[in-house]
C-alpha cells in the first residue's frame, strides 16, 4: 500500500486524526513535519496507509484541519 503524507495545522488534529483513522483500520502514525534537508520543522504530519481520498475525506468530516494535501 501506498503512504501518505498528510500536514495539518497543530499537534492536536495530527493526534487526533491519526486516532480516529486507526479507529477505522488504517495504519496511520504521526511524525513531525521535515524541510528539504531532512531536519525536523515546523509542524506535524500523518502518515497514513490507504486510500488518500477516503483518507481525507474522513478526516475533514471529522473537523480536522488539513494544512497541506
Amino acid at each position: 500500500m501506498q503512504r501518505h503524507v498528510i500536514s495539518v495545522t497543530s499537534i492536536t488534529y495530527a493526534i487526533k486524526g491519526r486516532d480516529l483513522l486507526r479507529k477505522q483500520g488504517v495504519k496511520a502514525f504521526v511524525e513531525r513535519k521535515t524541510n528539504a534537508y531532512g531536519n525536523a520543522g515546523c509542524g506535524y504530519v500523518i502518515v497514513a496507509e490507504g486510500n488518500r481520498e477516503k483518507i481525507i475525506k474522513t478526516l475533514k468530516l471529522s473537523g480536522i484541519k488539513i494544512s497541506e494535501t
